[in-house]
């Protein structure tokens, strides 16, 4: 893994890079290799927009104990299905304590409102609430979520 200096330095590519001309075929491959491992790892350091159903590397960096080695962030979204008032489970599948969550984020919709997740009391008297539990998401919602249904993502770190 490289430094954070050099993680930090190489967020954006210089557009304005030129290929030299070389007569040495070797030192033209060392110089193309060279920017194709920079392009990988500024493209690397962005984070993706990939939102499935599954686990994905979401592109972010997470420090660790040793600050050499950063820690990758992971992404899955889980549909909500149609929620009724009070708790609602969704099973996760993941082993909590080898992950620490980083955001947690949705949206709850009757094809007319759209709520976020997790917006508490928005003023309305109404409000979701959100738990992670060992095995599922429990969504607990009052009356005026009745029927709605969506999408929560959680993003987290491994911690192991």
């Amino acid at each position: 893994m490289s430094s954070p200096d050099l993680l930090a330095s190489v967020a954006f590519l210089d557009q304005d890079f030129e290929i030299p001309d070389f007569d040495d075929e070797p030192l033209f491959k060392e110089v193309l290799n060279e920017r194709a491992r920079l392009t990988a790892t500024v493209l690397s350091q962005k984070e993706n927009g990939l939102y499935n159903l599954f686990e994905v590397v979401n592109g972010q960096q997470w420090f660790s104990s040793d600050p050499q080695i950063l820690r990758d962030g992971f992404r899955t979204v889980y549909e909500t299905g149609t929620l009724n008032t009070g708790a609602n489970s969704i099973p996760h599948g993941l082993i909590i304590t080898t992950f620490k969550f980083t955001h947690v984020f949705g949206f709850i919709t009757d094809g007319t409102n759209h709520i976020p997740i997790v917006n508490g009391d928005g003023g309305t008297g109404d409000s979701i609430n959100v738990n992670i539990d060992g095995t599922n998401i429990v969504i607990t919602i009052t009356a005026g979520y009745n029927n709605f249904s969506g999408d929560i993502t959680l993003e987290y770190v491994k911690t192991l």
